[in-house]
């Protein structure tokens, strides 16, 4: 169950969408996951003052953007400000993928995407391809080893964000949750906190605009909409693709179980 609020949950900021702590749940052994140290939104390129204010003044010493290049290459992150505020961490180059010009979802929008089935189907493969995907995994691995690096005493802020940080986002929070113990039902339930988080049906409408100015092909919102929200089978399928947590972590990720130990006594309040 959640421990804190949904107001101390929820970060009101007014130019990152979708910025929450994922901690706050009850852990291994009933033991709660630390708050105010584990954090996820959506990317970080619109961001104003007052927010680059904020964030700075959150104890975060790691980013992981889980965006491909051409994202990152075109929203280019406003935070961290200097490259000794935080670590970023990014996929690998990927040889096969250098010389794309757009993201894979961005590319099945633009030559596959006619309808809601077609969006639905797509979410529900990409779930389920992620956890093994070459790029995802070195970069999932990245994260939990990174989450053991700091001083022994120290407890290591992160943020996980990806561009609309619900889909990546939500894939690595949910894996770092089922590691620290959470139970299989807060996991879908923090997952689905971007219902409550963003008002998807507000941005549907312009998103499709903006679609259509940036590649030249109208979509109908309508079969936009999959893609912009969260189901519980899209989680699921990423959940049914890791399997058994702790072994997804050893086996695929190369996760020892001195560095899993450690990610516990960091993230689990004692």
């Amino acid at each position: 169950m959640s421990l804190i609020d949904i107001s101390q949950r929820l970060k009101p900021f007014q130019s990152i969408y979708n910025f929450r702590d994922f901690g706050g749940y009850a852990g291994l052994d009933g033991r709660p996951v630390v708050t105010g140290t584990l954090f996820r939104s959506a990317h970080l390129n619109d961001l104003g003052d007052d927010d680059l204010n904020a964030i700075n003044n959150l104890p975060v010493g790691t980013v992981v953007d889980l965006r491909h290049a051409p994202e990152r290459q075109r929203q280019p992150s406003k935070w961290p400000p200097q490259p000794d505020r935080a670590m970023v961490l990014t996929q690998p180059t990927n040889a096969d993928r250098e010389n794309e010009k757009v993201a894979p979802h961005e590319a099945f929008m633009v030559n596959a995407l006619y309808s809601a089935d077609d969006a639905r189907g797509y979410m529900l493969n990409s779930y389920q391809t992620r956890p093994h995907d070459a790029g995802f995994k070195a970069l999932f691995s990245d994260t939990l080893n990174r989450m053991t690096e700091e001083g022994e005493t120290d407890t290591p802020g992160i943020l996980v964000h990806c561009a609309a940080g619900k889909d990546r986002t939500g894939t690595l929070c949910a894996l770092i949750q089922g590691l620290l113990g959470v139970s299989s039902d807060d996991i879908m339930a923090d997952y689905m906190l971007t219902e409550t988080a963003v008002d998807i049906e507000a941005i549907l409408q312009p998103a499709a605009v903006m679609f259509e100015k940036r590649y030249g092909r109208a979509i109908d919102a309508d079969a936009l909409r999959p893609m912009f929200g969260v189901e519980p089978a899209y989680l699921e399928a990423s959940l049914e693709a890791m399997g058994d947590m702790e072994t997804y972590a050893r086996d695929v990720l190369g996760l020892s179980a001195d560095r899993l130990n450690l990610i516990r006594t960091r993230y689990l309040s004692h």
